[in-house]
């Protein structure tokens, strides 16, 4: 089975963020969240990947480059303007065209084992559709089911007309039969071609497609917001709640409150205290005595000693000074935008 990664779109919530960094590669825990994706086809038997990309897409090319560091082998196709989902997988026509095939948009951060879950539940039916359960699916799609089985799929329905629980979370085994359908699609009203267009045709003509329940956190990661919240959720699931590299130099005199993320070369000085839900990476420093809670430092950022800081994202290279005062509020985190 092949895979597909659908990472063109402009992330125009996340905004100021997506305006110097590709939302796949906002970073969640130890990884940008298009790696926890790639891990997760990869732990799931599906190594061959193409991911079509398109707003500042040589950032992700660079960063991914070939898939080796994770055992992906991985290929690109470009969606040079945004014509809709089902446009952008049409695109890796030729590289899916074999078989059933793995998608998923390129924003979805669940736990790892459920791409092996969604593998693992094709045979059988002829696709899988992940669900995650919400209170109202009203910003996705709702998704109605008979047993274990889709029976309808509404796009972004009336808020409270649903009166089912079960959202559309985005991760997809979908039948070469789909691309067939998809060549033939009309602009929608928002004219694009939106694959669940492709998959409703797929339903009347009788496929039985699989529903997957996402058991754990699910999250598109729509705004900064989130980021920080989805980074507490995914530091505690992947490492129980501290995770620190070897590399890393930490005073015995600081403190760490987890869920706590401190990557490689980070160095953290004596009375500085660290959490909850923080996630230092490459070659980050915090001076002493410093504060610092609900927060994602890039690499190459630095705090300075002595500063209070909480609900933060600091892109590469931002650089704090001593008695930096930022008590931040979750819903309205500080944004800081790279300076190298």
């Amino acid at each position: 089975m092949r895979g597909l990664i659908v990472a063109a779109g402009e992330g125009r919530r996340m905004r100021p963020i997506t305006y110097w960094r590709p939302k796949p590669l906002v970073p969640v825990a130890d990884a940008p969240i298009i790696v926890h994706i790639i891990r997760g086809f990869v732990a799931a038997g599906v190594t061959d990947i193409c991911i079509v990309v398109g707003h500042l897409r040589d950032q992700l090319t660079a960063a991914l480059a070939d898939g080796s560091p994770w055992g992906a082998n991985l290929t690109y196709r470009v969606q040079e303007v945004p014509r809709g989902t089902a446009d952008a997988v049409l695109l890796a026509r030729d590289f899916l065209s074999n078989g059933p095939f793995l998608l998923s948009w390129g924003d979805i951060l669940v736990p790892p084992a459920h791409y092996r879950r969604v593998v693992e539940a094709a045979p059988g039916a002829d696709g899988v559709l992940s669900v995650n359960e919400v209170e109202d699916p009203w910003e996705g799609a709702a998704v109605y089911t008979r047993g274990d089985f889709v029976e309808r799929v509404i796009e972004k329905p009336p808020p409270g007309t649903s009166t089912t629980n079960f959202n559309n979370a985005g991760i997809f085994v979908l039948p070469p039969d789909i691309l067939e359908i998809a060549s033939r699609l009309k602009p929608s009203p928002r004219g694009e071609l939106e694959l669940p267009q492709a998959i409703d045709v797929l339903l009347a003509r009788g496929a039985r497609l699989r529903a997957v329940e996402v058991h754990g956190y699910w999250s598109d990661v729509a705004r900064p917001t989130t980021v920080l919240s989805m980074n507490a959720q995914v530091i505690e699931h992947l490492s129980g709640g501290t995770w620190i590299d070897p590399s890393a130099q930490i005073s015995p005199a600081a403190q760490l409150l987890p869920p706590v993320y401190v990557g490689p070369k980070v160095r953290i000085e004596a009375k500085a205290r660290i959490g909850p839900a923080v996630s230092l990476h490459e070659n980050c420093a915090v001076g002493a005595g410093a504060r610092l809670s609900h927060a994602i430092f890039l690499s190459e950022c630095s705090l300075g000693a002595d500063s209070v800081v909480s609900a933060a994202y600091l892109d590469t290279g931002v650089e704090l000074p001593p008695g930096t005062r930022l008590p931040g509020d979750l819903s309205k985190p500080f944004l800081f935008p790279p300076t190298r």
